[in-house]
């Protein structure tokens, strides 16, 4: 049996239309919706990224900020290193007091001092040594492989001790007492002897009231040079 159909062709065509334009409608929902999506996800992004932008930001300023003040430290330790090797050069590294107070522990009763004269003297150069004695001065507390150039405040010190005594052999004692000293180093006496000196206070004014001649006591006249123990001597 054959089947009739009684739909117009317009009916057909119309529905086909409505169906056509129904999926059109689905397609730009679906592409809409995918684009607020991705634009949400865009403007997520572009917001995570302002903050990450905002926190590198304060990060740069702050890192600029440690950077300067460090520039400043480092400029203020230059300067600090600058001044303690200026202190260094010109530091004689010598104590007056404790020097003294050695040459009071090794002077005996029977000596008596007129003058203490401490003389700072520069190093010789190492060519000047080679060609005078064959050995090179540098200082005790330096490496012998240290810089040859000496600093300004790293001296040698001659002492020059000056006085009488009673008996000559208390010069002798002197000069062994000073050598035995780890404070001074190169003792020899410079020159001794007798000198008359009269023996009492009265007898300094003149001529005794009796007329005889003023009395006289012998002592030894002498003069001492060392140097201080702050250095020493190195053959080259």
């Amino acid at each position: 049996m054959k089947e009739l159909d009684f739909l117009p062709e317009w009916y057909k065509d119309d529905r086909r239309r409505q169906m056509h334009v129904r999926r059109q409608y689905v397609a730009l929902a679906v592409i809409f919706l995918l684009m607020m999506l991705f634009n949400g996800t865009a403007i997520h992004r572009a917001g995570r990224a302002a903050a990450e932008g905002a926190r590198l930001e304060n990060q740069r300023v702050g890192a600029e900020a440690v950077v300067r003040e460090f520039d400043a430290l480092t400029k203020q330790l230059n300067d600090l290193r600058g001044r303690a090797g200026l202190i260094d050069q010109i530091d004689s590294r010598i104590e007056v007091a404790t020097v003294l107070a050695e040459l009071s522990h090794v002077i005996g009763d029977s000596v008596v001092l007129r003058k203490v004269e401490i003389q700072a003297e520069p190093f010789s150069r190492p060519q000047d040594q080679r060609q005078a004695k064959g050995s090179v001065v540098r200082l005790s507390d330096r490496p012998a492989n240290a810089d040859k150039e000496m600093p300004l405040g790293r001296v040698k010190f001659r002492i020059v001790l000056a006085g009488v005594a009673v008996h000559p052999a208390d010069v002798a004692n002197l000069v062994c007492q000073l050598d035995a000293s780890t404070y001074f180093q190169r003792v020899h006496p410079s020159f001794y002897g007798n000198v008359k000196t009269p023996a009492g206070a009265k007898s300094a004014r003149g001529p005794q009231a009796d007329g005889k001649p003023p009395e006289t006591l012998g002592l030894t006249e002498f003069e001492i040079t060392c140097y201080l123990a702050n250095y020493k001597e190195v053959d080259d």
